[in-house]
């Protein structure tokens, strides 16, 4: 036996065995490092179609009307070409779509013909129609006129039917009552008609006083005026005479001027001006001004140049003054003073302007060397107060 005719087997590779489209679509997913069940979690398609899909498997689907999307979808999802994929699913699996008949109804259709009936022969079958035809009225112009003719009659339906009912709304119907109308009020015919009578003779004249006023002249050219006394030709100059003073009214008169001669002029008394009396501290005092029923009039402490003056009318009775050596008295601008007391404190000092005048010496005016002693010491204390 010769070698060349033993069957020698051949040496096989991977290109040598068949790809079927299912272990490619494998191979992609497991490449992506996806299970069954991610592709589910990304596609919204079962893992039981996926995996169908892969086998070829066309019984799993309950219905194929969606299998193309899904081939597609998971051909993309995989990046591979869509259409190549989904015609390699259709030849693997022998799947020819959802509907096949319909394709093979459409080849069919396109040898069949239909003959054409000439119009004469529609003619010579019915008449009618073809003589309204050549009349120049058309069917397609009567049904294009029907949904007008609907719309007006609807409207005017809608019109009348409101107008009924706005007829019968506005309707007042007046329905006979069995029981006779009573007599509530008798009303006395002959009272009201005087009454009446004398409203209008009352309007009457008035309307008639209010013409002549408004047709009246506004100025008179002549002032109506009532006469008080008579003409002067009636007065008789030999009756009408002025009768001379009898003697009792002369002496009335001379009587009662002696009596103002000797009540004379009217005395008159001028009320003598109430001093004015102050106090007038050189250095701090604290001061107590009391009335007369014991009522305080005014406390306080005086700085330094501070002057008070007392009230014109007030009954003032003491003064109570501390560090009574600085304190002086003022009647009307004299001064008098200073209020001494023991260990600089005075009591029951009288404020009255005699009582000053005459227990206190008299220092003169308050002068301005003085003044300016008081507003240095006054200074001196706020600056001392503020640090």
């Amino acid at each position: 036996m010769n070698p060349t005719d033993v069957d020698t087997a051949k040496l096989q590779g991977f290109d040598s065995f068949e790809l079927r489209l299912g272990d490619e679509l494998r191979g992609e997913r497991a490449t992506l490092g996806k299970s069954l069940l991610d592709v589910q979690r990304d596609l919204r398609i079962k893992a039981s179609y996926i995996a169908a899909i892969e086998n070829c498997d066309l019984s799993v689907f309950e219905n194929t009307g969606f299998l193309a999307g899904y081939v597609r979808s998971y051909a993309r999802y995989l990046e591979l070409d869509p259409e190549v994929t989904y015609a390699r699913f259709c030849v693997e699996a022998n799947f020819k779509g959802a509907h096949p008949d319909l394709g093979r109804r459409r080849e069919g259709g396109s040898n069949t013909r239909v003959s054409a009936i000439s119009a004469s022969a529609v003619n010579d079958i019915n008449p009618i129609f073809g003589r309204a035809a050549t009349s120049g009225f058309r069917l397609a112009d009567f049904s294009a006129m029907g949904p007008l003719l609907v719309i007006v009659l609807l409207i005017a339906g809608l019109v009348f039917g409101g107008w009924t009912l706005l007829k019968d709304i506005q309707r007042v119907d007046i329905a006979p009552v069995e029981q006779s109308p009573v007599v509530l009020d008798t009303v006395e015919f002959a009272g009201f008609a005087d009454a009446a009578n004398t409203d209008l003779l009352d309007r009457t004249s008035e309307q008639a006083m209010d013409l002549n006023r408004l047709y009246s002249n506004r100025a008179l050219s002549v002032p109506v005026v009532t006469p008080r006394d008579g003409p002067i030709g009636a007065i008789n100059p030999q009756i009408a005479s002025i009768s001379a003073p009898d003697g009792a009214s002369q002496a009335a008169i001379v009587a009662a001027v002696e009596t103002l001669a000797e009540i004379g002029s009217p005395q008159v008394t001028i009320a003598e001006k109430a001093p004015l009396i102050s106090l007038f501290a050189q250095q701090e005092a604290w001061v107590r001004v009391s009335a007369a029923d014991g009522s305080i009039l005014f406390e306080k402490v005086l700085a330094a140049g501070e002057e008070y003056t007392l009230p014109a009318r007030a009954e003032v009775s003491s003064l109570r003054a501390g560090n009574a050596g600085y304190l002086f008295l003022m009647v009307d601008g004299q001064v008098f003073g200073p209020v001494n007391g023991t260990n600089g404190v005075a009591r029951g000092v009288s404020l009255a302007a005699a009582d000053i005048i005459a227990s206190y010496a008299p220092l003169g005016t308050l002068t301005a060397e003085m003044r300016t002693v008081s507003e240095e010491l006054t200074r001196a204390a706020t600056l001392s107060d503020e640090y």
